[in-house]
Order: structure tokens, then C-alpha cells, then sequence
């Protein structure tokens, strides 16, 4: 009897996005699903890992390859394994070279200020990036837009460098390196402010990684949720920054006239504005979150551990990782476009500002807490929506309001 060859059914195939390169489908032989996701050859010679997923469920199987999938990323992070794609070798360095050869003998500087420009503060980004994906492409771009902002350069600099991006993946386009161009921003995207979240919206993102967890038992979406919850409790910088907080790095001060509220005091070391910063978290976030569930959550840690996520080293890929989920999730629960602009993690810090300053807290105070200017303060983060111009008419206008409220009384 003739054996029949195996081959994946086309119309079976389901890609899920979210998890970069895993497939579910099922074989012309077999009536169960299986799985496979892309790990690299030097973990497997095919470069891919597949499974039989031992279901003939449809949803099901998702379920099952979401778990295998996030198990072994998760068992297998320690080896830090790189990606096949090497943006600096494949795309980066190719350019350069070009933009050398172009402008030689012109008398022109443009190719070594470009060449300082990636050395110097792109490269980093792409390090570990499959330049392939995306997805992943247009998180880094976005991480390399707020970052520059936070730097404080002018937003005709930004342009300067996401330029430079742009050309580096157009000729890589050209050259069939890769088959797509990601989402490069326009200079008017570029230089928008970014809208804040609303408290209620933030809620909607942890209940969600919540239900992501109850459905995988992956550990990685609870401490993404303590990872938002910190932020959006203090004036940190969303990005490395957090991720690199060591238990040793917080205590609690006593207030003499709340002796039962502790206050939980952070110290962070090498911040991108001064090598010393001590912050302080809302109470609540202390009373609720830090002590019952993040302090719990991983009880054998040593000081010197990190605080989140403790187990993982590479806090870059890590902060992508947590970067690409929020982003995911809030798409998911439409909550990522507003005002015509994106919201991605960073719009949390814009959240803590607004929120602070709409419960009156100084702008001096609310600038030292969040490490930087009150000029920086009112440029990047007290973006002008609706709610802030409402709270700075009430403040321009509080006689008016009281005369108001009087008549309403009678």
C-alpha cells in the first residue's frame, strides 16, 4: 500500500501575531492539530520546534500552543538565544558603507555624523531585533522616539534619526533583504504628544493580563501587571529603568501622622538626568499591590535580585517583550488610538503626570518626583485634552465657579 507523503493542510493553517512565528494546523494524515514555532538552528537544525498537540479542537489546540509556546521561550530565556537576522551586519553596515562610497571625494561629513549617530545610540536597539518581524520593528521605532524625547532633543533631531532608520530599511527593501517597510512615523506623528491613559483604561489592561494568565498560567502577564502597576504609581521613566530596580533599592518611611501607612520610598541609581533619584509610590499601589501580591509573588529573592521578573537577564529583550504585550492588549481592547495619536507604554508616565497635577500636587513637586523639568513637565506630558483644559479653566476661573455653585445652592 502506497504511503501517503505528509504535508500541512494550507486551509488549516492559524498564525497567531502575538506570538511571533507560531502556527497551529494540521497534517493531510492526521485529524490532530499540531504546532511549531521558529527557536533558530543553532537550538534545532530546522530552526523550528513543532508539537503534536493531541486535540482535534480547534480552539483548543490555540490553547495548548500558546502554553508549549510561552513555556519553553520562558524555560529557555537564560541561554539568551539571538536572533538569525542581524541588523547591523545585514542592513546597518551595508548602508553605511554606501552612504561612504556615495559621498566620497565630495568633501561632505554626512556619512560619519549618520555612522555616529547609529554607533552611538541606534545600534543598541536592534541588537537583538529580527529586523523580519514587523511588528517588533515598529515597537523599537516608537521605544527609539520616546527615548530621544526623554532625552530632551529637539523634535527636528528625532526626525533626523528616524530618518536615517528609514533609509537604512528603504535600501534594505531595495536590496530584497526584506519584503516590507515598517510604519515610519511622519515628522507632524513624530512631533505629537502622546495622550495619557485614563486610570479606569489601566484597570482594563490589568484585568485583561489577568485573563491572559488564567488562561496560560504564564507567570510573564502577572508581573507585566506589576510592571504597569509600578509605573503608573510613581514619576518613573517606563522602559529599562524599572526593570533594573534590585529588592535592596526600596523601603518603607514611617509617617508619625499616619503611623499605620507605611510609605514606600524607591532609590534609583544612574537615571538618564542624575546618578541618584529617591521617588515615593501612591499608597494605595503600596497598601494593595506591592505588599500583598509583588512582594509575595517572588518571596526567595535576595537583595540583589531584581524586583520584577526576577529570573530573566536580559532586561532589554525583557522590556520589548512587556513593550509588544501592552501594546497587543491595548489594541485588543481598543484602546491604543486616541485623538489620532498611538498610546503606547510610555503614555503611562503622561497618565502619572496628569493625574498628580489634576489632584493639585505643585508643578515643582510633581517635576522633582518624575526627575525632570517643570518645562519638560508641561511639553511632554501635560498634553492638552479636554479634561486639562477644563481643570486649567476651573484654576483661571475659580471666582466665577464659586459664584456659580452659590446660585445652584439657593
Amino acid at each position: 500500500m502506497k504511503k501517503i507523503k505528509k504535508k500541512i493542510l494550507r486551509e488549516t493553517i492559524k498564525e497567531l501575531p502575538q506570538n511571533p512565528s507560531l502556527k497551529v494546523y494540521k497534517f493531510n494524515n492526521s485529524s490532530s492539530y499540531y504546532c511549531s514555532f521558529y527557536v533558530g538552528t543553532k537550538v534545532m537544525k530546522s530552526g523550528n520546534i513543532e508539537k503534536s498537540l493531541r486535540t482535534k479542537n480547534v480552539n483548543d489546540a490555540i490553547k495548548k500552543a500558546k502554553h508549549i509556546y510561552n513555556s519553553w521561550w520562558r524555560e529557555n530565556n537564560e541561554k539568551t538565544i539571538k536572533t538569525e537576522k542581524n541588523f547591523d551586519k545585514e542592513i546597518a553596515q551595508e548602508f553605511l558603507r554606501h552612504r561612504f562610497n556615495k559621498y566620497k571625494g565630495r568633501n561632505s561629513t554626512q556619512p560619519e555624523r549618520e555612522q555616529l549617530k547609529y554607533d552611538n545610540y541606534l545600534k543598541k536597539y536592534f541588537e537583538d531585533v529580527d529586523y523580519t518581524n514587523i511588528e517588533n520593528v515598529n515597537n523599537v521605532i516608537n521605544d527609539i522616539i520616546e527615548n530621544l524625547k526623554l532625552d530632551k532633543k529637539t523634535d527636528n533631531t528625532i526626525s533626523k534619526y528616524i530618518s536615517l532608520i528609514s533609509q537604512m530599511f528603504k535600501r534594505a527593501l531595495n536590496n530584497g533583504v526584506i519584503t516590507r517597510l515598517p510604519d515610519f512615523p511622519t515628522f507632524k506623528v513624530i512631533n505629537q504628544e502622546r495622550p495619557s491613559y485614563f486610570n479606569s483604561e489601566l484597570n482594563m489592561i490589568s484585568k485583561q493580563l489577568d485573563e491572559e494568565y488564567n488562561s496560560s498560567k504564564d507567570k510573564f502577564y502577572l508581573e507585566t501587571k506589576d510592571y504597569i502597576n509600578l509605573i503608573r504609581s510613581g514619576g518613573f521613566r517606563p522602559g529599562i529603568e524599572p526593570l533594573k530596580i534590585k529588592r535592596f533599592q526600596y523601603r518603607f518611611i514611617n509617617d508619625k501622622d499616619n503611623p499605620t501607612e507605611p510609605i514606600l520610598l524607591f532609590t534609583l541609581f544612574g537615571t538618564k538626568t542624575k546618578p541618584k533619584h529617591q521617588l515615593t509610590c501612591h499608597p494605595y499601589f503600596t497598601k494593595h499591590i506591592f505588599i500583598p501580591e509583588i512582594l509575595k509573588r517572588n518571596e526567595n529573592t535576595k537583595s540583589n535580585d531584581y524586583l520584577l521578573f526576577p529570573t530573566y537577564k536580559d532586561r532589554q529583550s525583557l522590556y520589548r517583550k512587556i513593550s509588544s504585550v501592552f501594546t497587543r492588549i491595548s489594541k485588543k481592547l481598543e484602546l491604543y488610538y486616541r485623538n489620532g495619536s498611538t498610546r503606547p507604554i510610555y503614555a503611562i508616565r503622561h497618565t502619572f503626570a496628569k493625574n498628580r497635577y489634576n489632584q493639585n500636587a505643585s508643578l515643582e513637586v510633581v517635576a522633582r518626583q518624575m526627575n525632570t523639568s517643570t518645562k519638560m513637565l508641561h511639553r511632554n506630558y501635560l498634553d492638552n485634552d479636554d479634561k486639562m483644559l477644563l481643570e486649567e479653566h476651573k484654576r483661571l476661573f475659580p471666582d466665577w465657579n464659586n459664584k456659580e455653585k452659590d446660585k445652584s445652592s439657593k
